[in-house]
């Protein structure tokens, strides 16, 4: 992703959420989809938070107090065939559950989980990061009259079952589970949890990205840039050439997508004690950098992408929430009026107070001690 690109995200999110901070995500989607369709290597970063509470004390705080532990696994599909059955399990998914003919050719993993604990409580923080290689989006490439079609309904597959992984020293972890890890590194954990209200919630999916789709891609928050210029993209196989963008971001609290607040699941159970559990689930999130005057619309039902090289007639160039481009730099440039004309009434009223002190005020006057050098007050006492 170009520096161009990044500066147009950063706009998107200041025009889209102003004072509203962003909620961080479940899920977190990233893609870059090129006119040309050639293959494309989408993010997704799913993320989950567990806690304990086990003040009342128990087996589960001698086992976890003072725990402070990262798990990490990295690989690819290429190199382990536990992760090429993964990508093949998710093929399945895209063909049967998003009826898409994107497939996977190429999967990386990269799985991490914090455990820390204290004399209180714990908890256990999952990171699973999925980047593919992704071909076969393309639904219609244009003719030159008719728009390009991007199948973009990929993007909110969902994992329901078993996700197993050969992680080497850490043996077979179902990363789709916050169970796996536990199951795999903490053995005792899991004999105690095993069986109690808590198992039900700690067996939910983890790789699930369907709240991606489950809102209307036409209703994303868009931004649309006329000017940008792929100077430094000639690994995506252009030469300096100005390609139009248009970037659709979900998953920010505004007035449109509404106030997206996390979920808490709180659940007590009891094993050899009482216990206490929260997970936190958060707003999912996306965004999608399209080549071209982009908009998002629905094919048969599943979400997809139109695009042309160029500003579409009927349309203009419509940014976020339908504000025109030339909307967004007059509004940037009446901010910056403001603001110089804050400057100069500030510069003024500080002239007029320096004004004011010389005018009311005496003149201050001030006495000069005469510098020696050190050895003169030797000579004065002399005298």
């Amino acid at each position: 992703m170009t520096k161009r690109l990044l500066l147009a995200s950063a706009v998107l999110s200041l025009i889209v959420v102003g004072t509203v901070s962003p909620i961080l995500a479940t899920t977190d989607f990233n893609a870059y989809l090129p006119i040309a369709g050639t293959p494309i290597t989408p993010e997704f970063k799913f993320t989950k938070n567990v806690a304990f509470d086990y003040s009342g004390g128990g087996k589960l705080k001698d086992l976890l107090n003072g725990k402070n532990t990262t798990y990490t696994f990295s690989g690819t599909a290429s190199n382990n065939t536990s992760i090429k059955s993964l990508m093949e399990a998710i093929n399945t998914v895209l063909a049967t559950q998003r009826k898409t003919t994107a497939t996977f050719s190429d999967l990386r993993v990269d799985y991490q989980v914090q455990v820390n604990g204290d004399d209180q409580g714990a908890t256990i923080d999952y990171k699973v990061v999925l980047t593919p290689t992704l071909t076969g989006y393309l639904l219609y490439k244009s003719n030159g009259d008719t728009p390009t079609v991007f199948d973009i309904s990929w993007m909110g597959f969902s994992m329901t079952g078993p996700a197993v992984v050969s992680m080497g020293n850490l043996g077979n972890v179902d990363i789709n589970s916050p169970m796996g890890i536990i199951q795999s590194q903490l053995p005792d954990v899991y004999s105690l949890l095993k069986g109690t209200a808590a198992e039900a919630p700690l067996s939910t999916s983890i790789l699930d990205a369907s709240p991606l789709v489950n809102y209307p891609i036409e209703k994303w928050n868009t931004l649309f840039d006329p000017a940008y210029t792929l100077s430094d993209a000639a690994g995506l196989g252009y030469s300096g050439q100005k390609v139009a963008v248009t970037s659709f971001a979900y998953g920010q609290s505004d007035l449109y997508q509404g106030s997206l607040k996390p979920v808490d699941t709180e659940v007590d159970f009891t094993a050899d004690s009482k216990y206490h559990l929260t997970m936190v689930e958060r707003a999912s999130s996306g965004t999608l950098d399209a080549d071209g005057h982009a908009n998002g619309l629905e094919v048969q039902g599943d979400p997809a992408i139109s695009t042309t090289t160029g500003a579409s007639t009927n349309t203009g160039t419509a940014t976020a929430q339908g504000l025109s481009t030339m909307t967004i730099y007059a509004m940037a440039g009446f901010a910056g009026i403001i603001a110089v004309g804050i400057f100069l009434w500030s510069n003024k009223k500080m002239k007029d107070a320096a004004k004011r002190g010389v005018d009311n005020s005496p003149a201050p006057t001030f006495q000069y001690e005469e510098r020696k050098h050190w050895a003169d007050k030797f000579d004065e006492e002399k005298k």
